[in-house]
């Protein structure tokens, strides 16, 4: 569980990245703080395996492991028995030789016979509806995005092939209203987000004046899967706060290429241009390097089937401090509260080095839909 209280950034007003940004050092919990600024808030099985596949190798024709056992007993006892002189007590352990060979070949068969089915091929699994085919596939694909990116604090509108594999992977059922393909749109039912067929996403956003807003796409054709949410202010508004957000993530990337204190190469330097990055991890970057010096290793988490101007890289990776400083500030990063608080974040091994284990890193994931404004003072916490 991620705390909810709030850390003191203690960002210095002297270093250009963040007096450029507008990074103030205000204790987040102060009611007088707003969101204008960028710094605010932030062994035996294996032997009894060899054993049975060699005993299933033998060759067409040859005797069985009992009957060879019978018949060395037999042989066995009749040597002995023609040396004796009484004839009834050669008599007895003739039949006892008999019995037990008897004995010995019907425990081998059986044992055969079990191991027979123990080895036997199981059928395969029959796949639930919701998997099967091309369809199941996008829907697979569509409720491990949704588990693993979206906000938890969503309500997810499904139809119940959907529903049922949002839950298999790990959404709750709280979370999820069964629509119907007729009101499969946000804001049906009270959900704030949709997760439907291609097909019924359209049908919903010709309902709602076209202002439903894609987040995700799975598949294709007729098996696609779209995940789409309603914006407050409907399509108009939208458009204008996405084209401002768009600038202001420009902006604001630029400044943080110009900092010394955050070292950015590859093919972040033209994300960050181009505002292709999530203005929570502009603001979280700007707040960490107030403290630390930092290296951007690269940007992810984009939203599949989205352009990155509507739907900007949510995760970075960075290094920098020693491992005592980059545990300091995980527990910054996780006491952050309202939008600045992350989905995840956590301290990683970047592969590399002799063991396969390199550098230490910190990964912050913000998750989806991201917020317009945060740049501009006109989002709310």
């Amino acid at each position: 569980m991620i705390p909810t209280r709030t850390v003191a950034t203690g960002m210095q007003s002297g270093i250009p990245v963040e007096k450029a940004l507008g990074v103030c050092s205000a204790v987040p919990d102060d009611p007088a703080g707003g969101t204008s600024g960028i710094g605010i808030q932030l062994a035996g099985s294996q032997t009894r395996e060899a054993v049975g596949s060699a005993a299933h190798r033998a060759l067409p024709g040859a005797p069985s492991w009992g009957r060879v056992l019978a018949t060395t007993v037999s042989l066995w006892v009749g040597r002995r028995v023609v040396r004796l002189r009484h004839p009834r007590l050669a008599l007895i352990l003739t039949i006892c030789a008999v019995v037990a060979a008897a004995a010995i070949v019907s425990v081998a068969q059986v044992g055969g016979t079990s191991s027979r089915t123990a080895s036997a091929p199981r059928p395969h699994a029959v796949p639930p509806a919701w998997a099967r085919g091309p369809a199941g596939a996008a829907r697979t694909q569509a409720a491990t995005w949704v588990a693993g990116q979206l906000n938890s604090a969503e309500t997810v509108g499904c139809d119940p092939l959907m529903c049922a594999a949002l839950r298999a992977h790990g959404v709750a059922a709280s979370r999820l209203l069964p629509v119907t393909s007729g009101t499969a749109g946000p804001g049906a039912a009270g959900a704030s987000v949709v997760v439907a067929s291609a097909s019924a996403a359209s049908a919903s956003a010709v309902g709602q004046q076209g202002a439903l807003v894609l987040l995700a796409t799975f598949g294709s054709g007729a098996s696609q899967v779209e995940v789409r949410t309603a914006p407050p202010g409907g399509s108009a508004a939208y458009q204008r706060a996405v084209a401002a957000d768009l600038a202001a993530r420009r902006a604001a990337g630029m400044q943080l290429l110009h900092s010394q204190r955050i070292d950015v190469a590859g093919p972040a330097v033209a994300q960050l241009q181009a505002g292709q990055v999530d203005a929570r991890l502009l603001i979280m970057l700007a707040m960490l390097a107030s403290q630390h010096p930092w290296r951007v290793t690269g940007f992810a988490g984009a939203s599949p089937g989205v352009p990155l101007a509507d739907a900007p890289f949510r995760e970075v990776t960075i290094t920098g401090p020693d491992a005592a400083d980059l545990a300091a500030s995980l527990a910054m990063v996780r006491a952050q509260r309202g939008p600045y608080q992350p989905a995840q974040a956590a301290i990683v091994h970047l592969l590399g080095g002799l063991t396969g284990q390199g550098q230490l890193a910190l990964r912050i994931d913000f998750a989806a839909p991201g917020l317009l404004g945060l740049l501009t003072g006109g989002a709310s916490a």
